[in-house]
């Protein structure tokens, strides 16, 4: 797709991919406009999803999962020359610059290191980005855990055909859904940083209740029928207790491996939860710094606790 010289000075304008944008960090190198032009050209199938608002300005349509894959899809291969990657049907399709943003600010945190640094992913999923993206903006290694098996094929047979990352990425297997660190770590074995994006919702009960509210919101419509325009799968979306009983548990855990890790981490969508969050950490001295992190309407905060070094 060429998209039309005469509205060419528009492509890097459009306003619903720009808002999205605002108070990345500053080294995201998705702060700058999108090419559109240059995207379609890496991933022509992107071009069917081009649409035109009111102001004659390009977007993307968001509202449809396979067009919110193909950017995302778009914007590894061109910033990253990333051949071949793809996420499970129905699983979540991560947003590029957002999962940047949370690698950039875990750096910062980590400050420069001397010897090479062993990071870990908690529910990585099929699409493994945050240690792609962890490993080529700040070269560190990985390792990724996941409980959902056919994620854990499909991250690893990607990995199979990019010969660089798997050096650097390993997929280690939650066989307990009971546990998140514990029975993933190896005795002994040292971790600088964990990081963690928890499921939110308490169940899929409260998952399709947001959903019809967010379908009625946009397409005026409730129904359940609408997809979700990022998708997901049921144990990337829900956890008995929702996001504070997720982060609840990581906590505990890592205190129980504290002489294992250096700094642990989440996100916390929601602000409510920060309040029993701290009072645990405080409870035990566990000194920790909350980050507030946005991006367009999304806001997020990344809690991040020390437990060594």
């Amino acid at each position: 797709m060429v998209l039309p010289l005469d509205r060419s000075d528009k492509l890097d304008k459009t306003d619903s991919m720009e808002k999205n944008k605002k108070n990345l960090h500053p080294q995201n190198r998705f702060n700058r406009p999108y090419d559109l032009q240059k995207l379609v050209n890496t991933v022509p199938e992107l071009s069917s999803y081009i649409t035109t608002k009111l102001d004659q300005k390009y977007s993307v349509d968001f509202s449809d999962p396979q067009a919110v894959f193909l950017l995302n899809k778009a914007l590894l291969e061109s910033e990253y020359a990333i051949k071949d990657w793809n996420i499970l049907p129905g699983s979540l399709c991560p947003p590029v610059p957002s999962r940047l943003n949370y690698i950039h600010y875990l750096s910062d945190i980590l400050g420069e290191r001397n010897t090479p640094v062993r990071v870990v992913d908690i529910g990585t999923g099929s699409n493994l980005i945050y240690p792609i993206l962890g490993h080529l903006e700040k070269g560190l290694d990985f390792i990724a855990t996941e409980i959902h098996l056919p994620s854990i094929q499909h991250a690893k047979q990607f990995l199979s055909k990019n010969k660089t990352l798997k050096n650097h990425i390993q997929i280690r297997h939650q066989q307990d859904k009971e546990r998140i660190l514990q029975g993933v770590l190896k005795p002994e074995e040292y971790i600088d940083a964990v990081l963690c994006n928890p499921p939110f919702f308490r169940s899929a009960a409260e998952y399709q209740q947001n959903l019809q509210r967010k379908n009625q919101k946009l397409y005026g419509q409730a129904s359940s029928t609408v997809k979700s325009n990022f998708q997901g799968l049921g144990n990337e979306l829900w956890y008995p207790g929702g996001e504070k009983k997720f982060i609840l548990k990581l906590i505990y855990e890592s205190l129980e491996l504290k002489d294992q890790i250096g700094i642990c981490s989440s996100l916390v969508s929601n602000k409510d939860h920060l309040k029993s969050l701290i009072a645990v950490l405080d409870y035990h001295g566990v000194q920790h710094q909350i980050i507030p992190l946005a991006q367009g309407n999304k806001v997020s905060r990344l809690l991040y606790w020390h437990l060594n070094g």
